[in-house]
């Protein structure tokens, strides 16, 4: 029982740590264009987030089960220990990561801290690294370029979509205006219908919650998983059968709560010092992160919303030809992508060394 208490509040630091780093990469793309203000942004994000937690109970059991094994040779699953030492290990990396304002992936966290904490308690020769790269890091390199290049061909037809609308002139409107209609600079006898432009700025609300629901979808079952089990194991707290769903419910409620309490702190990062998006280029952005990231859960590939979110921003600044500027964000979203599975490794191998003597 008290090691399925420590194991429980190991994750739920994790996925409080993950809400806090991840919960403003729905919603960038609707700050950085001007649609929404990033109050009201950074509310869409929570809810929806909260919303594909709870999903995740009904649809997130294929990553769920990639996570709760596969990653040893000889063992289905790791032992308690080892389990704590990799959330920890991952939780702290991603705090750290939160702290600093590096927009990290959980997902690439929680695999170091997974192998970091299973080669010190099987030795490195027991981590099945064949399974691991086809099974976890094919899926998660791949990501970033697919979600560039299907963002850069959204793109394309957006150049036609933008041809269509009224341009901005000095004088014709106030810009946060144009931003939120871009209508409102056509001449009335050319206008749409106020239907068809209220659909137009629902569209974008609705991709952002899609992009912050498929993340919650995505993210809490990878997270859950590792408790599971120690659920499992305590009939005296629950049964058997109840064990995943309450495990995915709590991740869900714990990701809200680190959205709520620190989820604005990276949103100026990805919103405006990644690319400068008008309210088309950002929908279309979300829409490239929302189709993939909906697309790959059910099949159980964990690719990273991160890293997937990142890649379509980066995928309008392609097809922008935007130079870098002075606060270029690119590079630290970069490194970050190259640190994260290593340090989270190393954070969990230190804390498995001390916890499984």
């Amino acid at each position: 029982m008290i090691s399925a208490v420590i194991l429980s509040t190991t994750t739920l630091a994790l996925a409080w740590a993950n809400g806090a780093n991840d919960v403003s990469k729905g919603v960038a793309a609707l700050t950085g264009s001007g649609v929404a203000t990033p109050r009201a942004a950074w509310i869409l994000g929570v809810l929806a987030t909260l919303a594909g937690g709870l999903a995740a109970i009904m649809w997130g059991g294929a990553l769920g089960t990639l996570f709760g094994g596969g990653f040893l040779k000889g063992a289905s699953e790791l032992p308690v220990g080892a389990a704590l030492a990799a959330l920890a290990g991952a939780a702290g990396f991603v705090l750290l990561a939160t702290w600093q304002r590096w927009p990290v992936s959980t997902t690439h966290a929680l695999i170091g801290g997974i192998i970091g904490a299973a080669i010190v308690q099987f030795g490195i020769g027991d981590v099945a690294y064949r399974t691991v790269a086809a099974k976890f890091l094919v899926p998660l390199l791949a990501s970033p370029v697919l979600a560039i290049g299907l963002c850069w061909v959204l793109l394309l037809l957006n150049r036609a979509l933008e041809a269509r609308m009224p341009h901005w002139t000095p004088g014709c409107c106030d810009p946060a205006d144009y931003k939120k209609d871009p209508f409102v600079c056509a001449p009335p006898a050319q206008r749409p219908s106020l239907l068809v432009r209220r659909f137009w700025l629902a569209l974008h609300w609705l991709s952002g919650g899609a992009v912050s629901f498929a993340r919650g979808l995505n993210d809490v079952p990878k997270m859950a998983a590792l408790m599971i089990p120690a659920f499992i194991a305590t009939p005296a707290l629950i049964s058997r059968s109840e064990g995943p769903a309450l495990a995915i419910a709590i991740t869900a409620l714990a990701m809200t709560g680190g959205a709520v309490m620190a989820g604005r702190r990276l949103l100026p990062v990805l919103a405006t010092e990644v690319s400068t998006m008008t309210p088309s280029t950002g929908l279309f952005a979300n829409l490239g992160t929302a189709l993939l990231v909906l697309g790959a859960t059910p099949l159980g590939l964990p690719v990273s919303t991160t890293h997937v979110a990142a890649g379509s921003l980066i995928g309008v600044r392609v097809a922008d030809h935007a130079p870098p500027r002075a606060r270029d964000a690119l590079r630290t979203i970069l490194m970050a992508w190259l640190v994260t599975l290593p340090s989270a490794a190393i954070f969990s191998a230190v804390i498995a060394s001390i916890v499984t003597r």
